[in-house]
């Protein structure tokens, strides 16, 4: 189920804490509780069946249309970028379309009131297009990477990258069930609940949607622990394709009087680690922490979604450094005055721990 949106890297640092907050939104995502409205008369299933559909299923390539809404209780942002900005999927109800070829082919756009951003993967391009401020930014990628699982920077907007990284969070301490069938996008499915048991995980309930043909997720919701509505939720909304888009959904071309930015992303050679500045992730399932490096308060005050959250924030210190906390009910995020920065749905605790056991990387 290797599907997913890879994010461009040249903005890790103007986007660097939204998308990080949701990033570890889809470290541990579900389906929302009473999501079995509907009896569509399946045949009844296994935990343990569905998810090993879920492994086996063969690519399924889709179009068709997603909402996503957050409510992760974050201090109100700003309207700086519009509603079709990354920001703006922080909180709210926004449209998305999606085109799913392989995990080589994918297109995304965010729909706004006579505006969108599209991201764009083509093979080893990857494009990301805001029609508001008519620039576009161009990244090849490096050939090896063109068939890569995702990393913890993807954006689990969709149902199917939230629902993969969801499942990757399973561990033997979480208990999975089923709880009924539903019908999604007018398609029958199966509703399977993963409930973590470490109270230090912020998240109470996962339940995906799943396909009862193709078992492709189709529609995803975030419970944080004792909450009674989604924090998070990302949806198929009819009708959903199931057959391959077309090619040319995936070619892009800037229109005339463009702003176009070239990058090309950083290599890794076999036998050597990742840049040292590069995000990375302490602990697995429930309890990871996504780690930030060289994103500071300072280096982002530019940045009025930032700014606006920071204002939420507690100052701390500990044998860990200094800096600043913010805690929600679904989320904690620790922003170091060393330069890291760590987000994960947990407690404030496993942040600290986290940020003692990964000390910053020292420059050359």
């Amino acid at each position: 189920m290797a599907r997913s949106l890879p994010l461009l890297s040249s903005r890790r640092a103007r986007w660097a804490v939204p998308v990080a907050v949701l990033a570890l939104v889809g470290l541990g995502l579900g389906l929302g509780a009473g999501g079995a409205v509907a009896n569509p008369g399946l045949p009844p299933k296994t935990a343990g069946e569905l998810l090993a559909a879920v492994a086996n299923a063969p690519n399924q390539p889709f179009s068709g249309t997603v909402v996503e809404t957050a409510n992760l209780g974050l201090p109100a942002l700003p309207d700086t970028g519009g509603s079709t900005s990354p920001q703006a999927l922080l909180t709210g109800s926004h449209t998305l379309r999606i085109w799913y070829a392989s995990p080589k082919q994918v297109r995304l756009a965010l729909i706004g009131d006579l505006a969108e951003t599209d991201l764009i993967r083509n093979g080893t391009d990857a494009w990301l297009w805001s029609s508001r401020t008519n620039t576009a930014t161009h990244t090849v990628l490096p050939a090896e990477a063109a068939g890569a699982t995702p990393s913890p920077t993807t954006l689990p907007v969709d149902p199917v990258t939230a629902a993969q990284q969801a499942l990757a969070a399973i561990d033997p301490t979480t208990v999975v069930t089923v709880d009924g069938t539903s019908l999604v996008a007018n398609r029958p499915a199966y509703e399977l609940v993963l409930t973590p048991r470490d109270s230090s995980s912020l998240i109470g309930q996962v339940r995906l949607a799943l396909d009862s043909t193709t078992f492709l997720p189709l529609r995803v919701e975030v419970f944080a622990r004792g909450g009674t509505a989604p924090a998070f939720e990302t949806g198929f909304t009819a009708p959903l394709q199931t057959a391959p888009p077309d090619a040319s959904v995936f070619s892009f071309t800037p229109p005339p009087g463009a702003t176009v930015t070239n990058h090309s992303a950083p290599t890794t050679q076999p036998g050597t680690s990742a840049p040292s500045m590069s995000p990375t992730v302490v602990g697995s399932g429930w309890m990871s922490v996504l780690v930030l490096h060289g994103v500071t308060a300072s280096s982002l005050s530019s940045n009025a979604t930032v700014g606006s959250v920071l204002k939420a924030t507690t100052p701390v210190q500990g044998a860990f450094g200094s800096g600043q906390l913010l805690s929600t009910p679904l989320l904690s995020v620790l922003m170091l005055s060393d330069g890291r920065t760590l987000v994960g749905a947990v407690q404030p605790s496993v942040l600290e721990q986290a940020a003692t056991s990964a000390p910053a990387p020292t420059t050359s």
